[in-house]
């Protein structure tokens, strides 16, 4: 764990003028709730920060992946197979893909709250310095796409990204998830921003299989 965290804190520090990042606290020894357990369990580090915006909490997670950064970059940009493969999303559309970029859809039944859906454009590096693989997005305005279905909130504010860092001469991966939205409706801050955290390591354990099993 603490060669995690110095590797995270070399390659990934904030700029001076940041919110700084928080760590979030698990006793692995006495849990208190399952996130705790898990995050435990699957050995991952999760920070949080201010962000703009009335109490709105960015978070990252920060966990290892048995598998080179391209298996796992082929994985988290996967938008065609989000549905199954990623925690609550139930479908999904791309709208357009090259190789340094792709458009999509998707919509997602989250736990006590009505169904969030979001069109965003992810940005698709590979093999930037030091062997970092990265897909970045945010929120995209697509001509034609209709409005969300009745009893859906269409999300504003969505912007997040996976850097990928080799590990071991390339065999293994550092894997950093950073997210920024809000969930919008009337949800009360402290449940959206628990919320942020609480698919974490399901997410990491999802892509840990699927990587690691190609």
């Amino acid at each position: 764990m603490r060669l995690l965290l110095f590797l995270f804190a070399v390659s990934l520090a904030a700029h001076a003028d940041d919110p700084p990042w928080e760590q979030k606290d698990f006793d692995c020894k006495r849990p208190d709730s399952c996130d705790a357990q898990q995050c435990c369990q699957y050995g991952l580090a999760v920070f949080t920060r201010e962000a703009a915006g009335e109490g709105l909490k960015e978070v990252k997670a920060v966990g290892q992946v048995d598998a080179p950064p391209e298996k796992v970059f082929a994985v988290v940009s996967d938008y065609e197979h989000q549905t199954g493969n990623l925690p609550y999303v139930q479908d999904q559309a791309v709208f357009s893909r090259t190789a340094g970029e792709c458009v999509f859809w998707a919509v997602a039944d989250f736990p006590m709250v009505s169904k969030r859906d979001w069109v965003v454009r992810a940005k698709l590096e590979r093999n930037l310095p030091g062997g970092v693989y990265r897909t970045s997005w945010q929120p995209a305005v697509v001509a034609d796409v209709p409005p969300p279905e009745d009893g859906v909130v269409r999300l504003k504010v969505n912007t997040g990204s996976w850097t990928l860092l080799p590990l071991d001469g390339g065999k293994r991966t550092l894997a950093t998830y950073q997210l920024l939205t809000d969930p919008g409706g009337s949800i009360p801050r402290f449940i959206a921003n628990k919320a942020n955290t609480t698919a974490l390591p399901e997410l990491f354990a999802r892509v840990r299989k699927r990587a690691e099993a190609k």
